[in-house]
């Protein structure tokens, strides 16, 4: 029967390779697609870092010059007709563009870091959801299967009744149609899986057959007030550090334009010979600041330092909300998931009560039937209760920032 295939494979399938929540984030930091490209803008940012902390090569200039009228004359060619010119330059950074350059780079190198993290953050987060569709595909297949299997025992049980003419056809075709509804619902759970599965595979960038099977969810929650859930994610989410480190690199980039609107002279010395006269001086080049003081890029510096303080309050504003609306998600989640575990056991025992019954022939089967569908529905709410549940931890610890931290740990 396909429900027995389906619980082999299950069987073997886990047995051969469980995965559980925590390695799945582990392999999710190393895996990624996502980290496997954007990891790459920390030495991008190292390599301008190194770029900037250059010193300016100097600059070395030769002319020669000759006078043609008497270059076919004797001696002609040489510096009693002609003249040469050499010269050494060195750029002389009066403004300290280096300087900010150099500290500018740095301040950028810590916008690049902080990105990456939060890449990881939302890599993680996003891979703890995916694991956890497939750990709630999982268990919902299963308690089809298992219905599918006690509907199917009632058949050959009706059965057998049938002939002895203990019941009625309509008796047998009852339990039929329930068991056809557990059929469609098996296979599209049986979907189900297959998606969540292939979701997980993308995340942990592997072909591998992942699968669940026992084991449970294992993150850590502490019971902690609002407000210190929102200081905690003021300390701990990367997106609000790179709020702030992207106000610092505005901040250093303020400092790099007023610099460049600074030229900067060329010094050096230089030697002279005219018609075999030696002259030696001291050459400077500089670009007066008359027009171009680089207005444009000053003004731009300080607008973007302005727009960066506005998005990191608006980012502070969000993060508040979002954790607010993860710990009263979790809260409800939390009170929602005790609710569903009174009934549970109390739905098993009504079912086994009136299944005895009804063998006994002291109720009906629509008394079996629905019971029997009250047991499902029961189990179906309580997985569903469980995995919403885990759902709002990970968004909550994803909220505050907490989810690298553990994997860490």
């Amino acid at each position: 029967m396909r429900w027995i295939g389906w619980s082999v494979a299950m069987v073997v399938a886990v047995s051969a390779q469980p995965l559980d929540l925590r390695t799945t984030l582990r392999l999710a930091m190393q895996r990624h697609p996502l980290l496997q490209s954007t990891r790459y803008a920390v030495p991008l940012a190292r390599a301008d870092s190194l770029s900037a902390s250059l010193w300016l090569n100097p600059t070395v200039s030769l002319q020669l010059a000759q006078n043609p009228s008497q270059l076919g004359t004797t001696g002609g060619l040489g510096p009693a007709n002609g003249q040469w010119q050499l010269g050494i330059l060195q750029t002389i950074d009066l403004a300290g563009q280096r300087r900010n350059r150099l500290q500018y780079s740095t301040q950028s190198l810590a916008v690049a870091a902080e990105s990456y993290t939060v890449s990881v953050q939302q890599v993680l987060a996003e891979a703890a959801l995916r694991w956890i569709d497939l750990w709630n595909a999982e268990r919902a297949l299963t308690l089809a299967l298992q219905a599918l299997s006690n509907s199917d025992s009632l058949i050959e049980i009706n059965r057998v009744r049938l002939r002895s003419q203990a019941i009625v056809p309509a008796d047998v075709w009852r339990a039929e149609i329930l068991s056809s509804q557990y059929r469609i619902q098996c296979l599209q759970l049986e979907q189900q899986v297959r998606a969540a599965r292939r979701w997980l595979q993308y995340a942990l960038a592997t072909q591998d057959s992942l699968w669940i099977g026992s084991v449970e969810p294992d993150l850590p929650i502490e019971e902690l007030p609002l407000q210190t859930w929102i200081e905690r994610a003021y300390a701990r989410r990367a997106d609000y550090r790179l709020a702030d480190a992207t106000v610092a690199a505005a901040e250093s980039n303020i400092g790099l334009q007023d610099a460049l609107g600074v030229p900067n002279p060329d010094i050096g010395v230089a030697a002279v010979q005219q018609q075999g006269v030696p002259f030696v001086g001291i050459g400077v080049d500089w670009a007066l600041p008359i027009v171009n003081r680089n207005q444009g890029e000053r003004q731009k510096a300080r607008v973007a330092l302005e727009q960066a303080r506005a998005d990191r309050d608006r980012l502070r504003r969000q993060i508040e909300t979002e954790v607010t609306v993860a710990y009263e998600t979790y809260r409800t989640a939390r009170q929602a998931l005790d609710q569903a575990r009174t009934v549970l056991e109390k739905a098993s025992d009504v079912l086994n009560t009136v299944r005895l019954a009804y063998l006994k022939g002291a109720t009906p089967i629509v008394d079996l039937l629905e019971a029997q569908r009250s047991w499902y529905e029961t189990q179906r709410s309580y997985y569903d209760a469980l995995a919403d549940y885990w759902r709002a931890v990970v968004q909550l610890l994803a909220a505050s920032g907490q989810l690298s931290h553990i994997v860490e740990e």
